[in-house]
């Protein structure tokens, strides 16, 4: 089509612009409820999760940042809409709680505040989830209020005022003094029977809370309260900063869903581009063996795939060649990726160090994958797996911590361990846009999407590249590796780990 037809076509309807911006919107948390059934790539898998979702059951949805995890919990929500042979599904975003970082600090009610906070949220999902139901059912005739006894404007004005630090006015006072744990799963359980729901899920959304680990022990207390017989909470958390606390163990308390697509199944290709094609409508315009590398590229995170196709799509206006734009965008990728990586130094200081040998690590993964795929390129396998000695990994609690903060920010995926001989193996692969990066699947000299693409859809080799951690990094940096705690405040004498109190002065800590 020329520019002058573009520039004469009539203008889009505000409903017409809507739909637009939906099908351009990367994050699950921005898009209508309308939009998730024609959104939504559902593979075995995905159905698997799912329906652990609107099942019984506590549950942690498991994954990195951007592997849709909001996406899978609102995708439930609006089945649970649709099938009345579904629960109750009532959807809480937890991603504010940050806001009451400052309390800590200001307040020695913090922690009730806090609670009171979750609880006040759980009331206005219920009071969303109400409207919900019952505008699919067709009965508008439901007072939520009543029901509820709670209105939602007097609950949305006390989650305001905890989140600006503002003093409770008498009425909000008596609002927070009536919210309880007891009496929210009550009304949980009034709104059900009134719907005609048998059971209710609690999908908690970003529950992670990695930025205020103080509060997070304590939502986990919470999380157990609130579960009963007929209640079910499901909570999205993040595999390596989340601290469940003392009193939570997660393996009993509920059941562990990892819901981030491995990038070494079979469907793995037409899952990325079947989301790729629902939610961005530009992906025709990338050719098919860079759109196909691009997935690949993109890790099994599908928020990463939309962003290496926008990428791709501006840098294709800017650079000569498609390799030299497919380069450009992959450099651009993997540098943001990197990036996110080392905020978790900010996030968690105590692991700055512990994070900074993890990229150490997954540098020389990446260059073990690469030599291995290099020997490779006339055969008929690939090799996307390191197995590192388990007698490096087990009983080190630095490094499996190691391990869990590059899981968390999707630099590596873990798989299922495997034996050889009288030793075990921890398999994992380093993220694959480092491995192309490292130009892993080309021949020297060369560029070829296709070649690349071709060789990333061959079986696996038999064994995976087998390290140990000593080979990986060296023992200075093994042996240095631990927690970087503050100074004791009184006296800035070094603190040693796990002390209440120091040892010099004798401040407590």
């Amino acid at each position: 089509m020329s520019t002058s037809a573009l520039d004469n076509a009539p203008s889009l309807t505000l409903d017409e612009e809507r739909e637009v911006e939906q099908q351009y919107e990367e994050r699950a948390d921005h898009l209508e409820l309308a939009a998730f059934p024609s959104s939504t790539a559902l593979t075995n898998d995905a159905e698997e999760w799912i329906h652990s979702l609107t099942g019984p059951g506590a549950k942690l949805l498991v994954g990195p940042r951007g592997c849709g995890k909001t996406h899978l919990m609102r995708f439930a929500f609006t089945r649970c809409i649709i099938d009345p042979d579904l629960p109750l599904a009532v959807y809480i975003n937890l991603n504010r709680y940050y806001t009451l970082e400052p309390l800590l600090r200001r307040r020695p009610e913090a922690m009730s505040t806090f609670y009171v906070w979750v609880l006040a949220n759980v009331m206005v999902g219920c009071h969303e989830s109400i409207e919900a139901f019952s505008a699919q059912g067709l009965d508008r005739s439901i007072d939520i209020d009543a029901l509820l006894e709670f209105n939602e404007t007097e609950l949305r004005d006390l989650i305001g005022a905890y989140e600006k630090s503002q003093p409770l006015s008498t009425e909000l006072d008596e609002v927070a003094s009536r919210l309880t744990i007891d009496r929210v799963k009550q009304l949980l359980l009034r709104s059900a029977d009134t719907l005609g729901r048998r059971r209710i899920v609690l999908l908690l959304d970003d529950a992670a809370l990695t930025l205020t680990p103080e509060y997070l022990s304590h939502f986990f207390d919470i999380y157990r309260a609130l579960k009963a017989a007929r209640i079910a909470p499901k909570a999205s958390v993040y595999p390596g900063t989340t601290e469940y606390g003392p009193n939570f163990h997660a393996g009993h308390e509920a059941d562990t869903i990892f819901v981030w697509k491995r990038v070494t199944d079979q469907d793995y290709l037409p899952f990325m581009l079947d989301i790729g094609a629902k939610r961005f409508p530009d992906m025709s315009l990338v050719p098919n063996d860079i759109r196909e590398l691009l997935a690949y590229c993109a890790f099994g995170v599908p928020r990463a795939f939309m962003t290496l196709v926008r990428s791709y799509l501006k840098n294709v206006k800017r650079q000569g060649t498609a390799q030299s734009t497919f380069n450009v965008t992959i450099d651009e990728f993997l540098a943001d990726r990197v990036r996110e990586y080392l905020t978790l130094k900010d996030k968690k200081p105590q692991f700055s160090s512990i994070v900074d040998v993890g990229k150490q690590l997954l540098d020389k993964m990446v260059e073990g994958v690469y030599d291995a795929n290099q020997l490779l390129l006339e055969g008929k396998t690939r090799q996307l797996y390191i197995g590192i000695d388990a007698s490096g990994v087990n009983d080190k609690p630095y490094v499996q911590r190691m391990l869990l903060l590059l899981q968390e920010a999707g630099m590596v995926y873990a798989v299922s361990s495997v034996s050889h001989g009288d030793r075990d193996y921890v398999r994992l692969v380093p993220h694959l846009a480092a491995v192309q990066a490292r130009r892993a699947f080309a021949k020297k000299g060369s560029f070829s999407a296709r070649f690349a693409v071709d060789m990333l859809s061959r079986p696996d080799e038999k064994h995976p590249v087998r390290r140990s951690m000593s080979t990986l990094l060296d023992s200075t940096t093994l042996e240095a590796l631990c927690l970087d705690l503050p100074n004791c405040l009184n006296c800035q004498t070094k603190r040693v780990e796990g002390a209440k109190y120091c040892f010099n002065c004798g401040e407590k800590l």
